[in-house]
């Protein structure tokens, strides 16, 4: 027997979400086929937007897949990942202990625009979003690191984490938490005890250094909160109006590349110069999307920045059109300089972040090898001069510089491959 849920959506512009169709799941055949059909009101709305364009067109149809244990990228875009499913086991037990279960789960704050319901009357009841100055007063912030450090709760420590929710369906196995401040909505990013630097503000001089090479990054601040930093990066997928809070579509480059996550828990499937090919077809503005695609993976590749997982990439819709969203979760890796891989594969010799390898591949971004020279020299020149000025400026401790001064203009960047790559 199938399990059944109602999926709504928050339309462009709207408050308030309107129930788009029913999905459901059958786990009783191997793999699993997860099916949807969009309802009959929602199809005969003018209003109506798809869930995903290409996989999901807004027509009558019965649609299946039997990627990621039946679940269509979309729906599986809006489920919490690491910290959020670690979350749920501390404050839930069991009560959430599969991807069909955290559709129920309680957060408002789930990426882009989705809703789910048990019935087409309503969606499931959500937890609210804090307001930043609650935080002075409750223990709130406490829970959050006691979570992460698997330490137990108190009562009241338990109580408002289960009020306001501390999981959540962005990415990643970081601490991190949705407010409200200053009429916006805000992700909240900690650091943690294992941490080999203060992440929280070297993340804020990333983004920072990203806008110096012409690579559009969400509205970041660094605050202390209970003795702490704490990163607050504005979420694009979320805009504070005076009806309430409209809520943008969003997607992962995972759901754009028909990732398959329950082969693996980073399938990979997808690459660079595929993502530039997909804007083409996802967004109307593909043309300058490429071109700032591409300045992004120079950055990342001059900066160590090798966590740009399928993941780590998104398309948002503020109104009917997917575009490239600005880019997030731009944090250094340490490790060995010489040899330095993105996770998503760039050119002709694979993921390798060499100038040669990004060159390779220019004409897949719409770009003259010439001009895609001139954008690496570009980025490559505003890190070398301003990634020490900026991360002062952010108040980075010099031992914290010192430990990851070698991730910026690596030697190896200029390097020419060793080896022709491997067919």
């Amino acid at each position: 027997m199938a399990d059944t849920a109602y999926v709504f959506i928050y339309l462009p512009g709207a408050v308030k979400p309107i129930v788009a169709g029913r999905f459901e799941l059958d786990s009783t055949v191997s793999p699993a086929v997860g099916r949807f059909v969009y309802g009959e009101s929602y199809l005969r709305n003018e209003s109506a937007v798809p869930l995903d364009p290409v996989v999901l067109p807004l027509r009558e149809q019965l649609f299946t897949t039997t990627l990621c244990s039946g679940f269509f990228g979309v729906i599986r875009d809006a489920i919490p990942d690491d910290w959020g499913r670690h979350v749920a086991s501390n404050l839930y037990g069991s009560t959430y202990a599969t991807f069909f279960d955290y559709l129920w789960l309680p957060a408002a704050d789930r990426m882009g625009a989705l809703a789910f319901g048990k019935t087409s009357a309503s969606p499931i009841k959500e937890s609210p979003v804090i307001a930043w100055k609650e935080l002075e007063n409750t223990p709130y912030l406490q829970a959050i690191r006691k979570l992460d450090s698997n330490v137990p709760l108190s009562h009241a420590e338990e109580q408002v984490a289960l009020l306001f929710g501390a999981g959540t369906s962005a990415g990643g196995a970081r601490p991190k938490f949705t407010t409200h401040k200053d009429g916006s909505i805000w992700l909240a990013k900690l650091n943690r005890q294992s941490d080999r630097f203060n992440e929280v503000r070297v993340e804020a001089a990333m983004l920072d250094l990203a806008t110096a090479c012409g690579v559009r990054v969400p509205e970041h601040q660094v605050v202390r909160m209970h003795g702490q930093d704490v990163l607050l990066v504005r979420r694009f997928d979320r805009v504070v109006t005076d009806a309430g809070i409209v809520r943008h579509r969003m997607v992962s480059a995972g759901t754009v590349f028909l990732a398959n996550d329950a082969a693996a828990q980073y399938s990979y499937t997808g690459s660079y110069p595929r993502l530039s090919r997909e804007l083409t077809r996802w967004t109307v503005t593909g043309e300058e999307d490429r071109r700032q695609l591409f300045r992004r993976i120079a950055f990342n590749a001059l900066t160590s920045a090798t966590d740009d997982h399928e993941r780590n990439h998104a398309l948002v819709a503020e109104g009917p059109h997917f575009r490239l969203s600005p880019a997030f979760d731009l944090v250094p890796r340490l490790g060995n300089t010489r040899r330095k891989f993105l996770a998503l594969a760039i050119g002709d010799y694979g993921a390798l972040a060499v100038r040669d390898n990004l060159l390779s591949s220019a004409e897949s971004f719409g770009l003259s090898r010439a001009d895609a020279d001139q954008i690496v020299d570009e980025v490559k020149q505003a890190v070398q001069t301003r990634w020490r000025e900026i991360f002062a400026a952010w108040k980075v401790s010099a031992s914290d510089v010192k430990r990851i001064a070698g991730c910026f203009s690596p030697p190896s960047f200029e390097d020419q491959p060793a080896e022709q790559p491997t067919l």
